[in-house]
């Protein structure tokens, strides 16, 4: 139909948390969806739970496929989808009943490509009490979210026309942090996106998903994947906006694997990465504006394993 919304769903062993997701997008008022929950090969009981939901509401369908990774599945949902609109929600997180009627709404209203709502992080769902938010509106999306400084983002909190995706696909190489190149892509072609202020997708925090697990493999993909941006934004002569917001999480990215090296007493690791990314954190810190305190931490990371340990010793007991 002209005004359908595809909701796509990648679940992977998700059935501690399946039932609430599902709940809370089959809740919507938007009149007219249909929910593709792509299961990728899950070995526990989320296709049983899966299937139990599709044979009550014939809006949800299954997918079955063999596993190979979350943008895999999210890509297979793509094809699979019929609306004229898309949206995505992970098999763990939750939305709010008024998410998709308001965003489309604001899509319609402003013939913007994909329109973005603001996030919250919580241990579990809350539903928030719903009020019209702002809305703003922007012809030149790259530019406009640089100022703002958060144009690499979540693929999970927009609503994007299906025409305008197109051939665009998420990288199925990444397993992590694999969703903003998609959404560094889609924003990098955008002609218009509207952003509303309300808070309508709840990021779940559960100390076993990937998005929030503290590992090597996590930190190293998130760090390829901002470099990968940086090189992007580079390569196509962008202004110093776009360029200096890419380079600040191309940065950040390096200072979380120090970080991490450092909390794991992987002092040779440490040190390689400093060697090899040393012109870059000096660069970042003689041209970049920030407050002494961030500085001071910046520069506490990139001197040596020595003062970074000491100062992450210290941390630790003041916390404890």
């Amino acid at each position: 139909m002209d005004s359908k919304l595809s909701i796509i769903i990648p679940v992977y062993n998700n059935e501690r948390y399946l039932q609430t997701t599902l709940q809370s997008v089959l809740a919507q008022t938007y009149p007219d969806f249909e929910v593709l929950v792509v299961d990728d090969g899950s070995t526990d009981g989320s296709l049983a739970i899966c299937q139990e939901f599709a044979q009550k509401d014939r809006r949800l369908r299954v997918i079955h496929k063999e596993n190979g990774g979350v943008s895999s599945a999210r890509n297979r949902g793509i094809e699979e989808a019929v609306g004229k609109y898309i949206a995505f929600v992970d098999g763990d997180d939750c939305i709010d009943p008024e998410m998709y009627t308001t965003m489309i709404t604001i899509l319609q209203d402003t013939g913007a490509d994909l329109v973005d709502c603001r996030v919250i992080k919580e241990s579990q769902y809350m539903p928030r009490s719903y009020e019209k938010g702002d809305v703003e509106v922007s012809d030149h999306p790259l530019e406009y979210l640089s100022k703002k400084g958060y144009f690499i983002d979540s693929s999970l909190n927009k609503v994007y026309r299906r025409d305008f995706i197109g051939h665009t696909r998420f990288d199925e190489g990444i397993s992590y942090s694999e969703d903003k190149l998609f959404v560094t892509e889609l924003i990098f072609k955008a002609k218009r996106m509207a952003l509303v202020s309300n808070v309508f997708y709840h990021y779940i925090q559960h100390g076993d998903s990937l998005s929030w697990q503290d590992t090597a493999a996590v930190w190293q993909g998130n760090f390829q994947v901002h470099q990968r941006i940086y090189q992007r934004m580079l390569d196509a002569h962008l202004s110093d906006a776009v360029l200096n917001s890419a380079f600040r999480g191309y940065v950040r990215s390096i200072i979380a694997l120090l970080r991490y090296t450092v909390k794991y007493r992987q002092e040779d690791e440490y040190n390689r990465i400093l060697k090899q990314y040393k012109p870059v954190l000096k660069q970042f810190l003689r041209t970049t504006p920030m407050s002494l305190g961030k500085k001071l931490e910046y520069v506490t990371y990139t001197t040596s394993y020595g003062l970074a340990s000491l100062v992450h010793y210290h941390a630790k007991r003041r916390r404890s």
